[in-house]
């Protein structure tokens, strides 16, 4: 893999990372794949579960990691409910993880994409998605000695 350990010279690997076909001169990239969690709350809660919670720790760790990262969450309703909702999994993480305000997206979608969503989630008024985008990621060469 592409991603070096700071007190070893091998590199180290991580399930999450795929390695590109080439290598800068200046350093690696490395390639973070479209990460994707989808997480339910009970009806009319916005509450958050331990099942919920280890979901956000997990994404968290990587935000928190890999500072080049950033975190979608989306909705497919709308109203007061929503919004607590999607604060609900954004200060979790934003305060957990001290991760900043503007790594952390907070999205409802429009009727024509909740439309669609229905067609395949049956717990859609529920459901919050948790997208991290693919990131490709300059990291640190400790035998150049740069990034």
């Amino acid at each position: 893999m592409a991603i070096h350990s700071f007190s070893q010279t091998n590199p180290i690997s991580h399930p999450l990372v795929t390695e590109l076909n080439y290598y800068p001169e200046q350093g690696m990239l490395v390639t973070f794949p479209t990460h994707y969690d989808v997480i339910y709350f009970e009806n009319n809660s916005s509450q958050l579960t331990i099942t919920m919670k280890t979901i956000l720790n997990n994404i968290g760790y990587l935000l928190d990691t890999y500072k080049e990262t950033y975190l979608v969450i989306t909705l497919h309703t709308s109203g007061d409910l929503a919004y607590d909702r999607l604060y609900s999994v954004a200060d979790y993480i934003a305060m957990q993880f001290k991760i900043e305000q503007e790594r952390i997206q907070i999205m409802l979608t429009s009727q024509e994409e909740t439309k669609h969503y229905k067609q395949y989630e049956k717990n859609w008024k529920n459901s919050t998605e948790l997208i991290m985008p693919k990131t490709i990621i300059v990291t640190y060469d400790p035998e150049l000695g740069m990034y």
